[in-house]
């Protein structure tokens, strides 16, 4: 650039010039030297000035904060324009959580058929729950995509479940291969139980869930959203399980006539982090006329991942 040409030539000119290391020179030199050298100054501060205003002119300048884009445009050195406006809310978001209840089942009275028998009680239906520990395990993928301002949101994703039904009495068996759903309270005449610590069934499911959903901001961070919405599912394993006094497992899988299909509307509330979920499935535990009309209810603690 020329401003770089001319301090060139002006340091150059004062530092090395013959003019300047001369013993003899007039009145007449000198004089020229100083008017050369002023305006050798003059014209390199003008250019300088100049260039500064040159580069400032027509500047602009993005800053991003949390909720807005604020845009300055500086039209010359005294002069600039800020305008604030609302930042586009992201098109999707992911998120990630973990679902840790219980689960309480809900049993039609007349449904329920009792028959006694050599090996003890038989029923057609869950016998009594140890609600404490039956526990409900979910973990789910979610995607959210914008709707109104990116706080209101539909979501879909994917969802696995593990559904532990914990019975109280532990001598409670749970018989594969039948017409209908048959539970056995064991202890009748002709059979001595074994000591056991636990007796439970578990029911795993796949599923996708599809919700509405509102959060206070519009990104990822919000700090309370909620969700309304529908769970659908396919059974994919049931197993029963026994675990002795001394420390055997014996586990049976079979589909134990439970329903291969539910469908569930939840809802989750949540702050930050940490939330709160109820789900009550439509749908009954068993197949059409293979056990007793019941719904299994679950409710309990959800937990961002991501």
């Amino acid at each position: 650039m020329i401003q770089k040409t001319i301090i060139a030539t002006l340091l150059a000119f004062l530092s090395g010039t013959p003019l300047l290391r001369s013993q003899s020179i007039d009145t007449v030199h000198v004089d020229t030297l100083l008017s050369v050298t002023d305006s050798l100054i003059s014209a390199v501060i003008e250019e300088i000035k100049k260039e500064i205003k040159d580069e400032a002119a027509e500047m602009k300048i993005d800053i991003k904060d949390g909720m807005n884009d604020i845009h300055i445009e500086i039209i010359d050195r005294d002069t600039y324009h800020i305008v604030r406006r609302p930042r586009k809310p992201k098109a999707t978001i992911e998120e990630t959580r973990q679902y840790w209840g219980y689960n309480s089942q809900m049993t039609d009275p007349g449904s329920m058929i009792i028959t006694p028998n050599q090996l003890g009680v038989q029923s057609n239906y869950l016998p009594e729950l140890d609600n404490a520990k039956s526990i409900h395990f979910g973990i789910e993928q979610l995607w959210g995509f914008n709707l109104i301002r990116g706080k209101v949101r539909i979501f879909t994703g994917v969802r696995y479940d593990i559904h532990n039904y914990r019975f109280q009495n532990e001598f409670t068996r749970i018989t594969e291969n039948q017409p209908e759903f048959t539970a056995i309270q064991v202890g009748g005449p002709l059979i001595d139980p074994i000591p056991v610590e636990k007796s439970k069934l578990v029911v795993n499911y796949i599923g996708v869930p599809v919700a509405l959903g509102f959060q206070d901001r519009p990104g990822d961070n919000s700090k309370f959203s909620a969700k309304v919405g529908v769970h659908t599912g396919y059974r994919v394993r049931t197993h029963t399980k026994i675990k002795e006094t001394g420390g055997n497992v014996e586990k049976q899988f079979d589909d134990f006539n439970m329903n291969d299909f539910y469908m569930s509307p939840f809802v989750n509330i949540n702050y930050g982090d940490v939330g709160l979920y109820l789900r009550y499935p439509m749908t009954d535990l068993f197949k059409k006329d293979q056990g007793a009309s019941t719904q299994s209810l679950q409710f309990g603690i959800t937990l961002k991942m991501s």
